[in-house]
Protein backbone atom coordinates (compact mmCIF):
# COMPACT_ATOMS: atom_id res chain seq x y z
CA UNK A 1 0.00 0.00 0.00
CA UNK A 2 0.98 3.73 -0.80
CA UNK A 3 2.11 6.17 1.59
CA UNK A 4 -0.62 8.18 0.49
CA UNK A 5 -3.94 7.11 -0.66
CA UNK A 6 -5.96 8.45 -3.57
CA UNK A 7 -9.33 11.07 -2.69
CA UNK A 8 -12.25 9.16 -2.22
CA UNK A 9 -13.82 10.33 -5.52
CA UNK A 10 -10.56 9.30 -7.81
CA UNK A 11 -10.87 5.76 -6.70
CA UNK A 12 -14.32 5.99 -7.50
CA UNK A 13 -13.80 7.44 -10.98
CA UNK A 14 -11.46 4.72 -11.35
CA UNK A 15 -13.94 1.98 -10.29
CA UNK A 16 -16.70 3.60 -12.17
CA UNK A 17 -14.81 3.68 -15.43
CA UNK A 18 -14.73 -0.41 -14.24
CA UNK A 19 -18.43 -0.57 -14.31
CA UNK A 20 -18.95 1.05 -17.44
CA UNK A 21 -17.03 -0.91 -19.66
CA UNK A 22 -18.82 -3.57 -18.12
CA UNK A 23 -21.73 -2.42 -18.75
CA UNK A 24 -20.79 -1.56 -22.38
CA UNK A 25 -20.03 -5.40 -22.96
CA UNK A 26 -23.50 -6.33 -21.85
CA UNK A 27 -25.84 -3.55 -23.16
CA UNK A 28 -25.20 -4.63 -26.87
CA UNK A 29 -25.97 -8.01 -25.93
CA UNK A 30 -29.33 -8.13 -23.57
CA UNK A 31 -30.92 -5.22 -26.19
CA UNK A 32 -30.24 -7.73 -29.12
CA UNK A 33 -28.41 -4.86 -31.79
CA UNK A 34 -26.61 -6.87 -34.67
CA UNK A 35 -24.03 -9.47 -34.78
CA UNK A 36 -21.69 -7.23 -35.91
CA UNK A 37 -22.17 -4.57 -33.51
CA UNK A 38 -22.38 -6.61 -30.60
CA UNK A 39 -19.33 -8.52 -31.58
CA UNK A 40 -17.33 -5.39 -31.73
CA UNK A 41 -18.96 -3.25 -28.64
CA UNK A 42 -18.59 -6.09 -26.50
CA UNK A 43 -14.86 -7.39 -27.46
CA UNK A 44 -13.89 -3.67 -27.32
CA UNK A 45 -15.68 -3.76 -23.86
CA UNK A 46 -13.79 -6.77 -22.36
CA UNK A 47 -10.18 -4.73 -23.97
CA UNK A 48 -11.74 -1.81 -21.94
CA UNK A 49 -11.60 -4.08 -18.84
CA UNK A 50 -8.52 -4.72 -19.06
CA UNK A 51 -7.30 -1.20 -18.61
CA UNK A 52 -9.82 0.01 -16.06
CA UNK A 53 -8.85 -3.05 -14.03
CA UNK A 54 -5.45 -2.47 -14.32
CA UNK A 55 -6.11 1.59 -13.56
CA UNK A 56 -7.79 0.89 -10.49
CA UNK A 57 -5.16 -1.70 -9.62
CA UNK A 58 -2.10 0.66 -10.12
CA UNK A 59 -4.02 3.66 -8.09
CA UNK A 60 -4.88 1.51 -4.89
CA UNK A 61 -1.02 0.35 -5.05
CA UNK A 62 0.80 3.82 -5.70
CA UNK A 63 -1.87 6.04 -4.55
CA UNK A 64 -1.51 8.06 -7.93
CA UNK A 65 -2.87 7.36 -11.08
CA UNK A 66 -1.42 5.32 -14.17
CA UNK A 67 -1.55 7.31 -17.82
CA UNK A 68 -1.69 4.79 -19.66
CA UNK A 69 -4.24 3.16 -18.93
CA UNK A 70 -6.08 5.73 -17.69
CA UNK A 71 -5.41 7.17 -21.14
CA UNK A 72 -6.61 4.17 -23.23
CA UNK A 73 -9.89 3.97 -20.57
CA UNK A 74 -10.47 7.48 -21.84
CA UNK A 75 -10.11 6.66 -25.51
CA UNK A 76 -12.12 3.26 -25.09
CA UNK A 77 -15.37 6.02 -23.60
CA UNK A 78 -15.16 7.13 -26.73
CA UNK A 79 -15.35 4.46 -28.81
CA UNK A 80 -18.54 3.22 -27.56
CA UNK A 81 -19.87 6.94 -28.02
CA UNK A 82 -19.00 6.33 -32.02
CA UNK A 83 -19.51 2.86 -32.66
CA UNK A 84 -23.45 2.96 -32.54
CA UNK A 85 -23.10 5.72 -35.30
CA UNK A 86 -21.00 4.52 -37.16
CA UNK A 87 -23.04 0.95 -37.41
CA UNK A 88 -25.96 2.56 -38.96
CA UNK A 89 -29.50 2.02 -37.39
CA UNK A 90 -28.45 -0.23 -34.24
CA UNK A 91 -31.77 0.73 -32.72
CA UNK A 92 -32.52 2.67 -29.84
CA UNK A 93 -31.72 1.14 -26.84
CA UNK A 94 -28.29 -0.43 -27.82
CA UNK A 95 -27.37 3.03 -29.30
CA UNK A 96 -28.61 4.75 -26.01
CA UNK A 97 -26.87 2.50 -23.84
CA UNK A 98 -23.53 2.06 -25.54
CA UNK A 99 -23.11 5.70 -25.61
CA UNK A 100 -24.02 6.60 -21.92
CA UNK A 101 -21.50 3.82 -21.12
CA UNK A 102 -19.34 5.76 -23.20
CA UNK A 103 -19.97 9.66 -21.80
CA UNK A 104 -19.40 8.32 -18.65
CA UNK A 105 -16.16 6.31 -19.22
CA UNK A 106 -15.09 9.77 -21.13
CA UNK A 107 -15.77 11.57 -18.17
CA UNK A 108 -14.53 10.22 -15.30
CA UNK A 109 -11.36 8.48 -17.15
CA UNK A 110 -10.74 11.90 -18.56
CA UNK A 111 -10.75 12.93 -15.02
CA UNK A 112 -8.10 10.31 -13.87
CA UNK A 113 -5.92 11.67 -16.80
CA UNK A 114 -6.00 14.84 -15.74
CA UNK A 115 -5.16 13.94 -11.93
CA UNK A 116 -2.36 12.11 -13.36
CA UNK A 117 -1.20 14.97 -15.35
CA UNK A 118 -1.61 17.60 -12.63
CA UNK A 119 0.02 15.07 -10.09
CA UNK A 120 -3.37 16.09 -7.91
CA UNK A 121 -4.43 13.00 -6.04
CA UNK A 122 -6.06 14.66 -2.70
Amino acid sequence: MSATAPSRFLLVSTVVCVLGCASAVVIPVVTGASQAFTGSVASSGLLGLVFTVRNVQLLRANGRPSLPPAVLTTIFGGWFMLAPLLYGDVGFLPTAGTQLAGTIISTFGLYVVVAGVTGETR
